[in-house]
């Protein structure tokens, strides 16, 4: 169980309400992983959201693309909460971290259930995506020229 206080701190989900919080509170648990631990392997089932606490992280893609994360907040994982929800790439902790991590089956179940929760969760979801789209879109670009 993780302190609403905790929880409402990041961003991805700031805009619940202290109810919704509690709910995700007692869903929630503390996660360590030390340096060089793979949290995450692409092509896996997704059994877990994380969100970054404290620490730094590199997302590898299949395709060799990668991105590293340091800011907390930060969440990976979230292939858990779609479908096939198989992990789209390998999360390495790059130092010892602290994370938030839920069930990905609870929190389907809830977000499947309660509609407001559900919606808030996914579209906070959504722009943390599209935040990174930017990034690998520009990693093909220069990929691209690369080749030429």
């Amino acid at each position: 169980m993780i302190p609403i206080d905790e929880l409402k701190k990041y961003e991805i989900l700031s805009d619940l309400d202290p109810t919704e919080l509690k709910i995700l509170s007692s869903m929630a648990e503390t996660t360590h992983a030390r340096e060089g631990e793979v949290l995450i392997r692409a092509g896996l089932p997704a059994r877990t959201l994380y969100i970054l606490q404290e620490g730094d992280l590199m997302v590898a893609f299949p395709d060799g693309r990668a991105i590293t994360m340091h800011k907390p907040g930060r969440v990976v994982g979230w292939s858990a909460l779609v479908s096939p929800t198989s992990y789209t790439a390998s999360v390495t902790c790059l130092t010892d971290c602290t994370l938030i991590s839920f069930s990905g089956s609870e929190l389907l179940r809830l977000v499947q259930r309660n509609v407001a929760v559900g919606t808030k969760i996914m579209r906070n979801i959504s722009e943390v995506l599209s935040r990174r789209l930017p990034f690998l879109q520009e990693e093909d670009k220069r990929r691209i020229k690369s080749r030429r």
